[in-house]
């Protein structure tokens, strides 16, 4: 194969079954898969959006669920709840039971995009590309044990971008292909908001393949964009989250070394990790993260554009390429979103944009003769075995006990404190998880709503008042969330769990010469710091009259 020629005719993909061979390795992949998840699970505490889930597909009515959400309870849409609150009734409510929702999508879309690959690609090509992406990315490992809507929303991508293959080689795409494109585009966006910055790109993906190929098909881009329609039924959801930021966006405004480290698809914590200058170990992984998909991207995209702009060769573009490169621009169009209208620059809002990564690291496989012979190298066969066990390998190399929040022993505290007695949780994600965890009915928990704590506290805090403001009043926790100075004058003594996170112990308490406090115990985690005060009201505080 030339090295020009990335994945062969698009035009004519080829039938290709699958042998037993590959589908051993494929089904090995996806077991991989699962196996991480339970390993993850097993030292990873819930955090706050996973006990969000948790909380909201255990409610009893999944209408009600829908009015909650459309009403700021929560930022996610509507098939993810679907599909969840379903998922919950047959299977149960446990955390990991939750999180193999995820880890099933996310087996779908590698599945999907295994196949759509395929098509045009050998069995070692495809597999290092697609094994790349689901064995080594910590942000897609990270999602694939965590029970929320990512693995949905990367599945749903997939299937867009498996229709997207089918469409590009029919001029006039059947019936049930355009309805299948209508469906997969409503599902797209009913799955993420950002689903339509996806759905867009893969549109103009196939206005530009229609245009190199001097056809127009109306109907088929009509089709693919009336999908997104499905939006309007979640509109006043949509901007219920949106209004949860205000004053203060949770998401800071990116830089362009964010852009940059974004396409190594790692979680934001490695992305803005500060290594010192003497620790090679960590160079050198980064140096090879950086070689490994810098190195692809760029040799294919010039190659392949050298090709394309071949007039004598006259020949058409590749575009499975072509709705990659589409794939992995949605990093800097989010990024240009967030600089000009506001931020939105999440590492897992993009994670889909692998997928287009997946595609172009088979291609360049394929070019450098992963699949030439009639034997594959131990060389190719070396290193997609390595990437297949890589999910595992990572999650047995983890000791950390959570990658998105401290660790909080919620039995310990519960030893602590004495029974019947009030204990105020002051940051978010720690009172969710005292929610959670709890064992003792004999210990109350009190998350206080406090706009001006909230206002001067750290980036988030807005986000985290509006969000259990909404819970409380749309009937989840609704005797443990309540407004900060009615609490107080009805608790004279109570404990709090105070959070190097927070401030409003800062801003009421420690100011209030009315109170008396100290520090009985302490929680803490690796570099982060917990207190346990007790609290008493020694006098009448003047709000209370």
């Amino acid at each position: 194969m030339s090295p020009l020629e990335f994945g062969g005719d698009m035009d004519r993909p080829l039938a290709k079954k699958v042998s037993a061979g590959e589908a051993l390795l494929l089904g090995c992949s996806l077991a991989s898969l699962v196996l991480s998840c339970l390993l993850w699970s097993s030292h990873k505490q819930a955090w706050m959006d996973e006990i969000f889930t948790w909380k909201e597909v255990s409610d009893h009515s999944l209408f009600h669920l829908y009015y909650a959400i459309r009403h700021g309870a929560d930022g996610g849409m509507p098939l993810f709840y679907t599909t969840a609150w379903l998922w919950a009734k047959v299977f149960g409510t446990g955390i990991l039971t939750l999180r193999l929702y995820s880890c099933v999508a996310m087996c779908g879309a590698l599945l999907i995009t295994w196949r759509t690959i395929r098509r045009f690609n050998g069995t070692w090509a495809t597999s290092f590309g697609v094994l790349t992406i689901w064995g080594t990315s910590a942000l897609l490992l990270n999602q694939n044990a965590e029970a929320r809507f990512y693995g949905l929303y990367m599945l749903t991508v997939a299937i867009a971008v498996n229709i997207y293959a089918r469409v590009i080689t029919q001029a006039a795409p059947a019936p049930r292909l355009l309805v299948a494109t209508f469906l997969c585009q409503a599902a797209l966006v009913s799955s993420h908001v950002l689903g339509a910055v996806y759905g867009g790109l893969i549109l103009l993906a196939i206005i530009l393949f229609d245009v190199r190929k001097h056809r127009r098909r109306f109907k088929l881009y009509f089709w693919h964009a009336a999908g997104w329609l499905a939006l309007l039924l979640w509109v006043p959801a949509i901007r219920a989250s949106m209004a949860a930021s205000r004053p203060r966006p949770w998401i800071e405004m990116p830089a362009v070394r964010n852009l940059l480290t974004a396409y190594l698809f790692q979680s934001s914590t490695f992305s803005d990790l500060k290594a010192p200058s003497h620790n090679l170990l960590y160079m050198i992984v980064l140096c090879a993260a950086v070689l490994v998909v810098f190195v692809p991207l760029v040799s294919v995209f010039l190659l392949e554009s050298g090709r394309s702009l071949d007039l004598h060769k006259r020949s058409d573009p590749n575009a499975l390429l072509l709705v990659a490169y589409a794939l992995l621009s949605a990093p800097l169009v989010l990024f240009v979103l967030s600089r000009l209208i506001t931020p939105v620059f999440v590492p897992r809002y993009f994670l889909p944009s692998s997928i287009g990564l997946a595609i172009v690291l088979a291609g360049f496989a394929s070019a450098l003769g992963a699949d030439a012979g009639n034997k594959p190298s131990v060389m190719w066969v070396s290193i997609v075995l390595f990437l297949m066990v890589s999910p595992i390998l990572s999650a047995l190399a983890s000791r950390i006990v959570n990658t998105e929040t401290p660790y909080l022993d919620v039995q310990r505290l519960e030893r602590v404190v004495p029974s019947n007695t009030a204990v105020v949780v002051s940051w978010a994600n720690d009172f969710t998880k005292a929610m959670r965890y709890s064992h003792n009915p004999l210990v109350h928990y009190y998350f206080l709503l406090d706009w001006p704590s909230a206002l001067v506290g750290p980036r988030g805090m807005v986000l985290h008042y509006h969000l259990l403001q909404a819970y409380r009043d749309n009937g989840y926790y609704p005797e443990n969330i309540e407004e900060s100075h009615r609490f107080l004058c009805s608790h004279p003594d109570f404990l709090l769990l105070d959070s190097k996170e927070e401030s409003w112990f800062d801003l009421t308490i420690r100011r209030m010469p009315q109170f008396e406090w100290a520090v009985i115990d302490t929680f803490d985690a690796p570099d982060w710091k917990r207190s346990l005060i007790a609290v008493h009201r020694k006098s009448q505080v003047a709000f209370c009259n």
